[in-house]
Formats: structure tokens, sequence, C-alpha cells
């Protein structure tokens, strides 16, 4: 017997995947731009700390400001995405209400857009 599962959970409990959902757009993008943001902050600090306050081999400091270098590189890169794509996303969202108050066409009335 084959359980009916939802299409789309992927590896996600049934539970897990239904409050994720309800997480608009939105929100989840301004959360990850603040979420990156400080992890980057956290980066740094972490960075300074351990290469002018700690007792660590210079070899091993060394070590660390490049991973911290290439730490920034690759988390900047994925704060430009997001950013780019919540204006997009929000470029869309105010061209749909805008549609939708002009009156639209009647697919898209149905459809909520």
């Amino acid at each position: 017997m084959t359980e009916d599962k939802p299409k789309n959970n992927y590896l996600f409990p049934n539970i897990l995947a239904e409050m994720m959902k309800k997480v608009s757009l939105q929100v989840q993008y301004e959360a990850s731009l603040m979420s990156m943001t400080l992890i980057m902050i956290g980066l740094g600090v972490s960075g300074v700390y351990v290469c002018f306050y700690t007792a660590f081999p210079l070899w091993y400091k060394i070590f660390l400001t490049i991973n911290v270098l290439a730490g920034f590189v690759f988390l900047s890169s994925f704060l430009v995405t997001t950013f780019q794509q919540y204006q997009t996303y929000m470029k869309a969202v105010e061209f749909q209400k805008q549609y939708n108050s002009e009156g639209g066409n009647e697919n898209a009335k149905e459809n909520n857009l």
C-alpha cells in the first residue's frame, strides 16, 4: 500500500512542507538578505579576532585570512544575487497590482494575478 504523498514536498516531511508553503516569497527574500549580512559581519569579526587577538602560528592566521576573504566573496555574490531577485520579485508584484487595478483580463482575475 502506497501512501498518497503531496506533490513537491521533496525530502521534507509533510508537516514541515506545509509550514514552509505558508512563508511568503517576500519574507523569505528579506530573511535571506538579513541573515547573509549578519553572517558576513560575524565572519569579519571572527577573522579579525583570530588574526589579532589569538596566539595561533602565522601560517594558520594567513590560512584563515584567505578563507575569510574567500567567504566574503562567496557570500557577497549570494547577497547581490538575492537582492537582484528580490528587486525583480517586488517589481513583478507591483506590476500585477497595477494590472489588476486597471481591470486586467478575465483570466488574470480568475487566477488572482
